[in-house]
């Protein structure tokens, strides 16, 4: 066959059939250089997974900080008494410094009421020696209530602790604080741990359970290996330190440049009352880029260079927090708030703070994960496309990719059920919750501007108004009431 025989049958001398027959070889490419591409990536999250290694505990006595060194923060608005009273007591059998609880000034009541009504709280602070404080604001603000807790919180370190917490051992403090003692903890100002699912014994039954509860149960179970992962590739996280339970340095925590961006933080003009742990960990992480930090020299040469802090993840059982399930539709609301406040953050890292090539030359593999996330949309698209036309011109390559795809899901599906067994009536949601991301994407970047904060009782929470009336964090309440160990019967009150 000759040069002008072969080019004939390539198409090279018809332009429609040349397109065509390029058509027939691209999109069968694009998808299998998709699968191999996504097959690399997961091997490759498992093997640094597996590299990770816990930071140790030292013996108490060299210890440069103990749990007598940390103050719980507690910004709650609305709770379970009995949840609420069976958390406190797995915080305080770490022996805290203080628990500072801050909420709203017409809950302060209830929550007070709701301390002092425990016989059990008032023996285990006194059995740990751990005071008990109520702070309030005036009005339900994440961000406000956490900066009130951070100016009245007199340990070195402060937990940031949500009210649905349950600290699975009394070691969950002295394991969190095993990277700020470490020879090199110095710079360490963030410490997060594994986070799991509180399900009661009652409610694991396969007739009890609810399709909301094994929905969030599956959801949450996936975060752990890529949490190591992040951690071994560039000492990040997967986006978030997880709000449920942190540690921060207090002298990062009472800044008054931090909590001046902490309590300024806005997007599309509207004041951001959530996605706490989200700014704290970009700050830790990020906040030397920043041009106008108050550490940064005022003049090109001499001073010390801006601080620059590192966070660590101590992934170990004995530092263990679970979360409540929600057994209703409350569960969505919920989700819908973290999947938007994640696309947030993910915009803000990589666009705006500290921008994408700031961000790389720090933690560049959260950098492409981050990346890889906000455009997981068009990667789905294009994924559903490239499989349908390579259905038509090479059928046996896009069925053999997608029963990989479902023999890796069903392996993933069987592994949960192992561990949860009680789900398997409810495998439909569990399905449905791993392939969420193809409705809440769109959701979240259609809802970017909404805000809103809640808990168990109310947890979507009334959307909060885009003007509001400012109120200073660094200012104390009339009184600051003052549940003790010494006296849990009455209330102190501590100017």
């Amino acid at each position: 066959m000759g040069l002008l025989d072969v080019t004939a049958v390539m198409g090279f001398t018809d332009p429609a059939r040349l397109l065509e027959n390029l058509l027939r070889i691209i999109w069968p490419l694009i998808l299998a250089l998709l699968h191999v591409w996504d097959h690399l990536d997961r091997r490759r999250t498992a093997r640094l997974a597996n590299r990770y290694r816990p930071f140790a505990v030292p013996p108490a006595e060299e210890a440069r900080y103990r749990t007598s060194d940390v103050s719980l923060v507690v910004p709650t608005v609305d709770w379970d008494p009995d949840e609420l009273v069976r958390n406190v007591l797995s915080w305080v059998a770490s022996a805290p410094r203080e628990v500072i609880f801050v909420t709203t000034r017409s809950a302060a009541p209830r929550l007070r009421a709701v301390l002092l009504g425990a016989p059990e709280v008032r023996e285990a602070a006194w059995a740990s020696a751990t005071d008990f404080y109520v702070v309030t604001t005036q009005r339900p603000n994440k961000r406000l209530q956490l900066c009130r807790g951070f100016n009245v919180a007199t340990g070195r370190i402060l937990a940031l602790v949500d009210d649905d917490a349950t600290w699975t051992t009394p070691q969950v403090l002295t394991n969190l604080l095993a990277p700020l003692n470490a020879a090199d903890g110095d710079d360490v100002a963030l410490v997060g741990g594994p986070i799991g699912s509180y399900v009661p014994s009652a409610r694991r039954d396969a007739k009890v359970i609810t399709a909301w509860e094994a929905a969030a149960l599956r959801i949450r179970s996936r975060r752990a290996p890529g949490m190591r992962a992040f951690f071994v590739a560039d000492g990040s996280t997967n986006f978030t330190v997880s709000g449920l339970t942190m540690l921060l340095r207090g002298e990062v925590a009472r800044d008054s440049y931090f909590q001046y961006l902490f309590m300024n933080d806005q997007w599309n003009g509207v004041p951001q009352k959530t996605g706490d742990d989200g700014f704290i960990t970009r700050y830790v992480l990020f906040q030397h880029h920043l041009p106008h930090h108050q550490h940064r020299p005022a003049k090109p040469t001499g001073g010390d260079p801006p601080k620059r802090w590192r966070l660590a993840m101590q992934l170990v059982p004995d530092a263990l927090v679970l979360t409540s399930l929600i057994a209703d539709s409350r569960s969505a609301a919920q989700s819908k708030l973290w999947y938007r406040t994640g696309l947030r953050l993910r915009l803000t890292c990589l666009l705006f703070e500290p921008g994408f090539w700031c961000m790389r030359s720090t933690a560049p593999y959260m950098t492409r994960k981050m990346a890889a996330g906000l455009l997981q949309p068009l990667f789905t698209l294009v994924w559903a496309v490239a499989w349908w036309q390579t259905l038509r011109v090479l059928p046996i390559l896009a069925w053999g990719t997608l029963l990989c795809g479902l023999w890796a899901w069903t392996v993933s599906l069987s592994d949960f059920l192992r561990e949860h067994p009680y789900c398997w009536r409810k495998l439909w949601a569990v399905m449905l919750a791993d392939r969420v991301t193809l409705i809440s994407d769109w959701y979240s970047w259609l809802t970017l501007s909404t805000e809103s904060w809640g808990n168990r009782s109310s947890v979507a929470g009334a959307e909060a108004p885009a003007e509001d009336v400012p109120e200073d964090p660094g200012a104390r309440d009339d009184a600051i009431v003052a549940v003790c160990r010494r006296n849990l019967a009455e209330y102190a009150v501590r100017k």
